[in-house]
């Protein structure tokens, strides 16, 4: 039965300076064919010194490695032909199907190895009961031959590989034939997906292969991603390795917003998802996708840098059983409170430890209230103006006093008419921040009103030009001072020469300006009672002449 093998030379990447070559194992050709020609034998031993068998007393030597897989159960057989026929090829094979390349000569143990010659006549060596072949192990030189090796039994799923070195330095070359073999070593089976995974951003499924398959021909365009969000676009694909490689990383143009079961499918548009035989890959294979966390986030302001809050809610996405870390503290509630204003990173992670962060500022509020000394109550000064309250930094405020005798509760400035302790209150309209002051208006020293030098006028005029328009009494010592708020009692009435009153005081109209009458002498009564200072009580008589 005839066997088919192709040939692929496979190099990855050993370290950040060397890569490995076919003169490594690492780098073997894979073999998928029955008949493989060497035009350019190798004069390298690689980056790697490797064991290459007991026959070859270990040394290694212008070799070349090649590597296969065996398909199907029975004998393997190989003739490798110089071509020309005085040249030096030896050879070693390992069974690397447990410890690999880094096993060779231990965990992958040697099972064949052949150095017969003879100097000047070599010809053919290999692997062929045939061709008279006996042993696992003939040579090294004509010591123990003969050139070929008794036919081995291999079993399927077991792979191997094999070193030819170039003892002659021989610029000729050779061929290796395995026609010969009962064993089936060449994959017909077609590379299948037998996982794919999302991460938690759903950006990226990471697809992984039956076999690893021609790594650096694979495309975007070889893959298509449909679901529930209808087709995703694949912006890149990343081999795990940089020529065969059996997991890829596939990058979507978007984000999946919505989960639930989708489909990758293998398109060969380019024509290159093939493994080392060149079996394509066309099946599909099917995924879940979970919808990506969210959350929403509330925070209240915090005031004078304390006290805010921030409420975690709405959580979707993931596989719920989430947890909260908080500016890399874990939380055990999702409503926090009494937290600095600042800048938070807040953290929702899932039960499969998909996360999403989202950034959080904490609103911060100052607000401070100051309100400076008043004057004090006097029966001279019965009432003050509230004045110099200022709240920093400028801000949309309400006010609220309390305390008795204000004449007003809400504005910045009221007017307090009684000494006591009052209480403001400023609210930021905007965040609820407050600041509160209290002040204290005190009852001063009680100054006597001294109305010795009070004067009641004895003429007005009719021409209301501020100048004697009514009349009012008057101290001399403070001519612009209203007498009237400072005594208990005021009364004033006028009459007319006949006798008829003209005018008497209220308590919203006590000085008369003589508007309504003619000019002439009017005789008034005045009455006051005072205890500012000295207790006065006093009724008084007089005339008022009335000009124009």
């Amino acid at each position: 039965m005839r066997k088919f093998l192709i040939l692929i030379l496979s190099i990855c990447t050993l370290s950040a300076v060397a890569q490995t070559s076919i003169s490594d194992c690492e780098g073997a050709i894979v073999l998928c064919g029955d008949l493989y020609t060497e035009t350019q034998a190798s004069f390298s031993s690689g980056n790697v010194f490797e064991a290459t068998g007991a026959c070859n007393q270990g040394l290694e030597q212008s070799s070349v490695w090649y590597t296969f897989t065996v398909q199907q159960d029975g004998n393997l057989s190989f003739i490798l032909d110089p071509l020309n026929d005085a040249d030096d090829y030896d050879w070693g094979l390992f069974n690397i199907t447990t410890g690999g390349c880094a096993g060779l000569g231990a965990t992958s143990p040697e099972v064949g190895c052949n150095s017969y010659g003879v100097f000047g006549t070599n010809g053919p060596t290999g692997i062929s009961s045939a061709n008279g072949g006996s042993g696992t192990s003939n040579g090294p030189g004509d010591l123990n031959g003969p050139a070929f090796n008794a036919d081995l039994p291999v079993v399927v799923g077991q792979s191997y590989a094999l070193v030819v070195m170039n003892w002659s330095n021989s610029f000729d070359g050779y061929t290796i034939d395995f026609g010969q073999s009962t064993a089936s070593l060449y994959d017909q089976v077609p590379p299948v997906p037998i996982s794919a995974t999302t991460d938690c951003s759903n950006l990226t499924v990471v697809l992984t292969f039956s076999e690893p398959i021609v790594a650096t021909s694979v495309q975007p365009t070889d893959f298509t991603v449909t679901g529930p969000s209808g087709t995703i676009t694949v912006q890149s694909v990343t081999a795990n390795n940089p020529t065969m490689a059996d997991v890829f990383t596939i990058q979507l143009a978007n984000q999946v917003l919505i989960g639930g079961t989708y489909t990758l499918n293998i398109t060969n548009t380019t024509g290159f998802v093939e493994d080392a035989c060149g079996n394509l890959g066309t099946q599909s294979i099917t995924f879940e996708i979970s919808d990506p966390i969210d959350f929403e986030v509330a925070t209240t302001t915090a005031c004078n840098g304390f006290g805010g809050s921030v409420v975690i809610s709405s959580i979707i996405g993931g596989d719920g059983n989430y947890t909260l870390n908080f500016n890399g503290t874990n939380q055990t509630q999702f409503n926090l409170t009494n937290v600095v204003g600042g800048n938070y990173t807040a953290t929702i992670t899932d039960g499969n430890g998909c996360l999403r962060s989202i950034p959080v500022t904490v609103p911060n509020q100052d607000i401070q209230v100051s309100i400076p000394s008043q004057d004090s109550l006097t029966c001279l000064n019965s009432t003050t103006e509230l004045i110099g309250v200022e709240v920093l930094p400028a801000q949309n405020v309400s006010y609220a006093w309390t305390g008795a005798g204000l004449t007003s509760t809400t504005i910045a400035n009221p007017t307090a008419t009684a000494p006591g302790v009052l209480n403001l209150v400023v609210t930021n309209l905007d965040n609820g921040c407050s600041d509160s002051e209290t002040i204290e208006i005190y009852a001063g020293d009680v100054y006597a009103l001294d109305l010795s030098t009070m004067i009641l006028p004895n003429i007005i005029t009719l021409k209301q030009d501020e100048l004697n328009d009514d009349w009012r009494a008057i101290l001399a010592a403070d001519p612009l001072l209203d007498l009237t708020v400072l005594f208990l009692e005021y009364d004033l009435t006028v009459f007319n020469r006949w006798g008829g009153k003209v005018f008497e005081s209220t308590a919203t109209s006590k000085y008369w300006n003589a508007a309504d009458v003619a000019t002439g002498t009017y005789f008034y009564l005045f009455h006051y009672k005072t205890d500012c200072g000295t207790a006065v009580e006093e009724t008084v008589e007089g005339t008022i002449l009335v000009v124009e």
